[in-house]
């Protein structure tokens, strides 16, 4: 059996998933933990909100990448799906593999945009955070430079489509970036990672 039969048969059985899933009712209680008690002890209730939006932000190398990994793991737990929308092109997939991702049930889009544009990857999220399809979705796009006005109205849209998901969201920020409207925010440059901070 060719590669390309064979993505283009997980392809179909994912959609199959997606449209199982998005019939049922979202789930928004409770928290879902990130696995790495360093986090999980400056989260309210230990873990990320469900239907929220929360903020991961730090420098490079401040280890949010990792942490967003790890969250997505836990979420896969028991056949949950994920996705991580990559929207800086740096997604790595050894050093998901390296955290416990299963890549089999992680759903990685790449916009493929022109340098310095981030409104498709942030409708790319808007779109499977209110799907109700996936535990959690993690959102790397560049923000850095990105005018307030612009950035405002999405991510208000990010908030509005967790909540209606039921999904947790995780948006990476850096220094500069536009203040993000998130439920929780965590600033990784003061919080030492002994798990994850080979990954960024």
């Amino acid at each position: 059996m060719g590669t390309a039969t064979r993505q283009q048969e997980i392809l179909e059985e994912l959609r199959r998933q997606i449209h199982r899933m998005e019939r049922r009712p979202a789930r928004r209680e409770g928290v879902l933990a990130c696995g790495l008690p360093e986090v999980e002890a400056r989260l309210p209730g230990g873990g990320f909100p469900r239907g929220c939006l929360s903020s991961l932000c730090g420098g490079p190398a401040s280890g949010k990448t990792g942490v967003a990994l790890s969250t997505l793991r836990e979420a896969q737990a028991g056949g949950g799906l994920a996705a991580f929308v990559d929207g800086r092109g740096e997604f790595y997939p050894p050093a998901a593999l390296a955290l416990g991702v299963d890549l089999r049930r992680l759903l990685i889009v790449r916009p493929g945009t022109a340098r310095g544009e981030v409104l498709p990857g942030l409708w790319a999220a808007e779109v499977l955070l209110g799907s109700g399809a996936f535990r959690a979705v993690a959102i790397d796009v560049p923000l850095r430079g990105v005018p307030a006005a612009r950035a405002e109205p999405i991510l208000r849209r990010l908030r509005a489509a967790a909540e209606k998901g039921g999904a947790v969201a995780l948006l990476l920020s850096g220094p500069g970036d536009p203040a993000i409207p998130a439920a929780v925010r965590i600033d990784l440059d003061a919080v030492r990672l002994a798990e994850v901070d080979h990954v960024a």
